[in-house]
Formats: structure tokens, C-alpha cells, sequence
């Protein structure tokens, strides 16, 4: 499943049955993850972190990491995440210039850390019952636990050409985008947003193509969808042609995640402009 309300943050609860490595894929949000079956393995320029069921790992917005999901001696690998809007990381009690490691592992949890955590979870499945206000504010508990543990993310800063563009892109990537509709959005010229593109190092076509690619990936973890649904909802109408491009993008085929059902209705999970995840 994957949850999001507007304005407060998303999460949700991977589950993969087969021993795969998805690399460079961009961490779009601060997140949390709280892995309960298996092991994570997380790989970036700086180094590498693994953590166990009951541990955590945090990843500050903007990274790029290899993310190795192994399954436990249940032949599943299990994990719920949570991800901070950067406007609540914007709040001065829970984020400062002294930020943590760019990735970081969190041992020895204990049980009101546990329950703080699932408490801001469930915050964002009950947009009915539950105002935004407090959902928030269970958010916010979260990282003022981690800061208790000297852990702070860092705050956001200004937007990249590039992070625009994957934004604006996130938002539907089933979307017939082109680079004259992402000036639009952006409020710019073409020739301009090519020109500070370029200045990246980023190409507007490569870039569609690895949001669509990531969403996919979230999909394929986060929801019981079939593999054509997925395919539509990142912007294929033929599942082969979707299926040779995540192939060539992650090393594995969409089918190889699952290995088999994950034992949940599909039909219960909408799969579009779903938040991207790890």
C-alpha cells in the first residue's frame, strides 16, 4: 500500500519476495524506513548501511542510492516508510543546519520510538477520521524522537532545476509530458529550461523516462497491481515495451519483486500519481 495526504507526507509498506538491487534511484523526500523482515543494504558515494528487521534507516531528500532488498528466513522482505513533506522540515525543532549523515542507520529502538512511528503511519491512512493538523503533528513526533537520538534532517534548501522538473513530473507520469508543457508548469521559455538542463547535466527525455521508472518501482514494491496497470500508470501502453525499458533501467524484470502474490486485493489500491518509494 502506499499512503499520502497533501501538505503532510506519504508512506508505505514494501514487500518483496526475491534478493534484488535497484540502483541510482533518487531519494525525492526525507525518509524513514523501518524494515520488519529481512535486511535492507543501502549504498551511496559516501558509503554503506545495512539494517535488520527492527532497524531503521534515514535518508536525507536529494540522494542518490543502490537499494538491496533481502528477504528473511520467510522468504519475504518486509517495510514500512515514512516520508516528511520539506515544509515540516522547515520547522526549526526538527530540522537545523547541523544535519545527520547523509544515510543513516538507527539500532536498538525502543518501544515508544516503535509506537511514535506507526502512530504517524496510520495518521496518514485516516484523511477521514483524523484532521491534517494531528497527522502532523504525529509526523513531527517522529522527528523530534529522532532528534532525542541526535539525529536531525537537514532543511530544505532551494530547488534544482532538475528537482523542479522531477516534481513537476511526479505529479502525473502517466502524463503526455513534453518540454514545452514542463516550461509551462516551471514558468519559463524551452530554450531556457533546456539551457539550465544542460547546465546539470541532465537531458529532459532521460529524465521523464527515470521518474517514470522510479514510480514503477514504487508501484511494483508498494501495491498488488498487475504489471499492465503499473505500465500505464508510468505512461506505456504496452506492458512488453515497459517491461524492456525497467529491465534495462534496474537490472530485473517488474515480475521478479513479487515472486508471488502479496495475499491483497489490487483492486483496493489506486495505482496513479502514486509517491515514489524505497
Amino acid at each position: 500500500m502506499v499512503l499520502a495526504r497533501p501538505g503532510v507526507g506519504a508512506a508505505g509498506h514494501i514487500v518483496q519476495r526475491s534478493d534484488l538491487t535497484s540502483r541510482r534511484v533518487m531519494v525525492e523526500q526525507a525518509t524513514l524506513i523501518l524494515v520488519e523482515e529481512g535486511r535492507k543494504r543501502i549504498r551511496w558515494s559516501g558509503g554503506e548501511c545495512t539494517a535488520g528487521a527492527a532497524e531503521a534507516l534515514t535518508l536525507q531528500a536529494g540522494e542518490v542510492v543502490d537499494i538491496a532488498n533481502t528477504p528473511g528466513r520467510g522468504g519475504t522482505y518486509r517495510a514500512l516508510w515514512i516520508a516528511w513533506l520539506p515544509e515540516l522540515l522547515a520547522t526549526a525543532a526538527v530540522a537545523g543546519r547541523h544535519a545527520g549523515p547523509r544515510v543513516a542507520l538507527h539500532g536498538g529502538l525502543d518501544a515508544a520510538f516503535h509506537t511514535s512511528f506507526h502512530r504517524a503511519f496510520d495518521a496518514l491512512s485516516d484523511a477521514d477520521a483524523l484532521p491534517a493538523s494531528i497527522a502532523t503533528h504525529r509526523l513531527q513526533e517522529v522527528l523530534l524522537w529522532l532528534g532525542e537520538r541526535g539525529f536531525r534532517f537537514a532543511p530544505p534548501g532551494p530547488e534544482s532545476i532538475g528537482q523542479q522538473v522531477r516534481r513537476i513530473l511526479s505529479a502525473d507520469p502517466s502524463a503526455d509530458w513534453s518540454m514545452e508543457r514542463v516550461a509551462r508548469e516551471a514558468a519559463t521559455s524551452v530554450p531556457t529550461l533546456r539551457r539550465r538542463l544542460a547546465a546539470e547535466g541532465v537531458a529532459f527525455r532521460d529524465l521523464l523516462q527515470d521518474v517514470r521508472m522510479s514510480h514503477a518501482l514504487a508501484l511494483l514494491q508498494n501495491t498488488d497491481a498487475p504489471v499492465l496497470h503499473v505500465a500505464l500508470a508510468a505512461g506505456y501502453a504496452s506492458a512488453s515495451r515497459f517491461t524492456a525499458r525497467f529491465r534495462a533501467r534496474f537490472g530485473y524484470l517488474p515480475t521478479d519483486i513479487r515472486g508471488q502474490s502479496r495475499g491483497r486485493p489490487s483492486s483496493s489500491i489506486p495505482v496513479e500519481r502514486m509517491a515514489d518509494a524505497t
